[in-house]
């Protein structure tokens, strides 16, 4: 079937339309992407026929090098656009080499497109600016006019979204227009005051970050606060005063500031996620590896704590109080580390789960009603906005969810007006590429080339023992891949092919074989492939973090990182046989094991007491040794490789940048990073290099020690805000009794 430019093509109860770019479903828009857009242009113009998956990744990608993963998702974000079921197929997989369409399709003449095409989503690029009212007759004939449109389309849509449900990753169709507010590609964690009039976010300047406010409606920026990190804001009920936490340069704690600009104040220390009280007078802030929450009076003052049950000894990621109930929500993960979404009363009693996630759940807030929370749910790189009800009867299990917007390339951070009509998020878009570092040569210039390109998520890099070669993983949580690339640049070679996420290669000391994690089979684990890509087996049998933390002794052994990250799992891949690696693992976290030469040493970065900082392991005696404390208590050091006499490790050193999920170790990358070599009978440490590049995720060493591998991020971050972005009948409903 030869393409005509502005054809329009149906099949089922869809129509496709070349020219105008869109997909219409009983002559309602299907929300696609472009690539998911191109991919369905593609299967339908050669409908009956099978296209292979070079030719797809051609026509989608072309001149960018990608990984058939990025296809299969865009196959698989197809299907659930298009509702494939066990009752309706349109695209069939030939195993191994690609895609056919399968259902039957009729080209139709290019002709205006008649009434049953109704608006689409829409994206206004322009800053929000106060409107002019055009005339009262004309405004009320058009209110008229749009109204019974407006009432007929969303009548219709919700009746057919009714029939035939709803999943977690279709979006739920509306109009909504999102607007910019910031422009200077700087701006995140955003927060939107109760009145829905200013929003407040942090400026990633440097040297230091700035708590800033700024009106919706347009005007001048003002800075309220500034330290070397902080995050987490929060705004009062009555709009004055801002919360947020703060570390670096003796800040450290838990702050209140008048959204003025003056005055700011601790509260506690070393305290992160919290919230307002309804009526202000509360803070509730979480208590992490206590798995409790705290409640503090204005002043800092304790008043009382309250147990979560079923959480992990992990992060508490956000917490909110209703003001119609008075129940608190909670954002973490249980026991069995699956993201999940609980309700308590503040005394501590009737805690209920209301939701448990398949991916990450970053934030979450109370609808005004108080009976549906909304929730940014992790998608890949992007962020999906849901709702789901909380039935007065919290004793009940069912819960319904509603997807409301998809495709949000944001930074997890999401605030929503009192009356419920206006979110703000940022708009974030990352990827990376690996590049190739040499330390300044004897005219202080440092060497850099560029070794992928593209706009995938590449990270871990680690370079074989003789120094010729790559690996590396590339892809998100949804699946990823190990590769292979030649030192000196070239093309990747893909190295596994597991429908799972599959990452943090580590070679074998004869560089014939790689070890990885991957959750191939459902649960993450140790595995084993040949460097021709034969023979990929698992080895472990243990809890694996979802670090996913791995390395490879010079002998025979590997190391990975156990659950709870404060020890690692020592593993024979023969035998499979394991034993711990730390003797008392409650002294600490300790992560990015590292052997010397020998063997016999082990180089961890180890938050125990009596500081954070670099340790050294000897395997034969057991001693724990403190080799490097850094000088900035924010630091996160972790080690990257020895000398090749085993006297001295090389170490990567900086400030935290952003979290950028599970491809990156630790999920957090860096910014103002440099390289130390580190004596480890004591001496000063030596800057190798300070790495020319604002953000970095992995590095790794050539034997050498003067060349470097090093995962570089690319990235803008501004704020944006959508209004009535709820046209489920609920918020509807809720409107109008206001």
């Amino acid at each position: 079937m030869s393409r005509e430019a502005g054809s329009i093509y149906e099949f089922g109860d869809f129509r496709l339309d070349l020219a105008e770019h869109r997909l219409l479903r009983d002559g309602r828009p299907v929300p696609l992407t472009p690539k998911v857009f191109e991919l369905l242009r593609v299967l339908v113009e050669n409908a009956g026929h099978l296209v292979e998956k070079g030719h797809l990744l051609k026509e989608l990608w072309p001149d960018t090098f990608v990984d058939e993963g990025n296809l299969n998702r865009s196959v698989s974000v197809l299907r659930k656009a298009l509702g494939e079921g066990s009752a309706e197929t349109y695209i069939e997989t030939v195993p191994k080499r690609g895609y056919r369409f399968v259902a039957s399709v009729q080209v139709r003449p290019n002709q205006a497109v008649t009434a049953e095409a109704t608006s689409f989503p829409r994206v206004d690029e322009r800053p929000i600016t106060p409107a002019t009212s055009p005339p009262r007759g004309v405004l009320i004939r058009t209110l008229a006019i749009a109204g019974c449109a407006i009432l007929t389309i969303w009548a219709v849509g919700y009746a057919v979204r009714a029939r035939r449900g709803t999943s977690d990753d279709i979006v739920a169709a509306a109009a909504s227009i999102h607007r910019q507010l910031t422009f200077t590609g700087e701006a995140i964690t955003p927060a939107l005051s109760p009145d829905g009039n200013r929003i407040a976010y942090v400026s990633i300047e440097s040297p230091h970050r700035k708590v800033v406010v700024q009106d919706v409606a347009g005007g001048q920026p003002a800075e309220v606060f500034s330290a070397p990190e902080v995050g987490a804001l929060r705004w009062s009920p009555d709009s004055s005063e801002l919360m947020f936490w703060a570390r670096g340069d003796g800040t450290d704690g838990l702050f209140i500031a008048p959204s003025s600009g003056t005055g700011a104040r601790k509260v506690a220390r070393g305290l992160f996620v919290s919230c307002w009280s309804p009526d202000g007078s509360t803070l509730a802030v979480a208590l992490f590896l206590a798995r409790k929450i705290m409640f503090l009076n204005r002043l800092g003052e304790v008043q009382r704590s309250i147990s979560l049950q079923g959480l992990a000894q992990d992060w508490i990621w956000d917490l909110d109080w209703s003001p119609v109930h008075g129940r608190l929500l909670v954002v973490a993960r249980d026991d069995q580390r699956r993201a999940a979404i609980w309700t308590i009363q503040p005394d501590g009693s009737e805690q209920t789960r209301i939701l448990t996630g398949k991916t990450e759940i970053p934030a979450a807030r109370w609808s005004p009603t108080g009976d549906a929370i909304y929730y940014f749910g992790r998608v890949n790189r992007t962020f999906s906005l849901y709702k789901v009800s909380v039935p007065p009867d919290r004793r009940t299990t069912e819960h319904a969810l509603v997807p409301l917007i998809s495709g949000l390339e944001a930074d997890a951070s999401l605030g929503l007006s009192a009356d419920g009509k206006r979110l703000v998020y940022t708009r974030a878009p990352y990827y990376s590429n690996l590049w190739l570092v040499e330390a300044a040569d004897s005219e202080g210039r440092i060497q850099q080339t560029q070794l992928t390109h593209g706009t995938a998520i590449v990270e871990r890099p680690r370079v074989s023992p003789d120094g010729h070669s790559i690996v590396f993983n590339m892809g998100d949580e949804s699946r990823a891949n190990l590769y292979t690339l030649p030192a000196a640049g070239g093309s990747p070679t893909q190295l596994t092919f597991l429908n799972a996420f599959s990452v943090g290669g580590a070679w074998s000391p004869d560089g014939q074989s790689v070890a990885f994690a991957s959750t191939e089979g459902g649960k993450p684990r140790a595995w084993v492939v040949n460097v021709d890509g034969t023979s990929s087996r698992p080895i472990s049998t243990g809890d694996m973090s979802d670090t996913f933390d791995i390395t490879w002794s010079p002998g025979l052994h590997l190391l990975y990182q156990q659950t709870g990250n404060r020890n690692f799992n020592v593993v024979d891949p023969q035998t499979r046989q394991e034993r711990l690696l730390i003797k008392d693992s409650a002294v600490g976290w300790a992560s990015y094991a590292a052997y010397s030469p020998d063997g016999r040493r082990i180089a961890v970065s180890w938050n125990r007491p009596p500081a954070s900082g670099l340790w050294v392991i000897d395997r034969e005696t057991s001693r724990e040794t403190m080799i490097y404390k850094p000088s900035n208590p924010d630091s996160n050091p972790f080690p990257i490789g020895w000398s090749p006499d085993g006297t001295s490790i090389y170490a990567v050193d900086g400030k935290r940048a952003a979290d950028r999920g599970l491809s990156v170790s630790f999920r957090e990358t860096i910014t103002d990073a440099r390289i130390l070599r580190i004596p480890v009978n004591g001496g000063q440490p030596e800057t190798i290099m300070s790495i020319p590049f604002e953000e970095i995720g992995s590095v790794a060493m050539f034997p050498d020690g003067r060349r470097f591998v090093v995962s570089v991020y690319s990235s803008r971050s501004d704020v944006w805000v959508v209004d009535d972005f709820d046209v489920t009948p609920s918020s509807r409903i809720a409107a109008s009794v206001k």
